[in-house]
């Protein structure tokens, strides 16, 4: 999928994309060294410059994507800051790095190492929580809620994506812009100042 030509100084970054390609169309168990510098079209040794092991491999990949990720969500809402809008514009980096990126998307979250909750630490999970922390306070929503309301949010901009990511490529922009469409619905819905109404009466 990615047809980058290899310049010194980006053998690394290379490896990972390649690398990523091959799990995605073979897996990760017959994945080598040896096969990924072949695609870069390099000598069989010199992977080893960055890598000692396919686990260190994988490994990169991972950390590679996951920073990806995080500096997406991150700037995404660096001019609206901790507001429903600022969720609006997460949810849809969150939906547009997927949709333009399945690949990253299939390999991150079949990765057993990737966990979220207590006890776990994945940075663009994490990212989210606090972001929500702060946008629910500033709407004096009930703090009892708060969880349950980032969990939910989480769970459907997540879904929303791999709607998208399972979408052919010659259809990935009907199904990016639907599923953003959804997205503006659903969180005007759920983060509006009615529905924070609706539940402060029944708590």
């Amino acid at each position: 999928m990615h047809s980058k030509p290899y310049h010194h100084g980006d053998l690394r970054n290379l490896m990972i994309e390649k690398g990523i390609d091959y799990i995605n169309e073979h897996g990760a168990k017959s994945l080598s060294l040896r096969k990924i510098a072949a695609a870069c079209e390099v000598s069989h040794a010199a992977p080893y410059s960055h890598f000692a092991s396919k686990e260190e491999l994988l490994s990169g990949i991972e950390k590679y994507i996951t920073d990806k990720f995080a500096r997406v969500l991150k700037e995404s809402v660096k001019e609206v800051g901790e507001t429903p809008e600022g969720l609006y514009c997460m949810g849809s980096a969150y939906i547009r790095f997927f949709a333009r990126n399945p690949e990253y998307f299939r390999f991150i979250f079949s990765r057993s190492s990737i966990a979220v909750g207590v006890g776990h630490e994945y940075e663009p999970y994490d990212y989210y929580i606090q972001f929500m922390e702060k946008m629910l306070s500033n709407m004096d929503y009930p703090r009892q809620l708060w969880k349950k309301t980032a969990y939910a949010h989480w769970a459907m901009i997540h879904g929303l994506a791999s709607i998208a990511v399972m979408s052919k490529p010659e259809d990935i922009s009907y199904w990016e812009e639907m599923m953003l469409d959804i997205l503006a619905d659903s969180v005007t819905v759920q983060a509006s100042p009615f529905s924070y109404q609706i539940v402060k009466k029944e708590s």
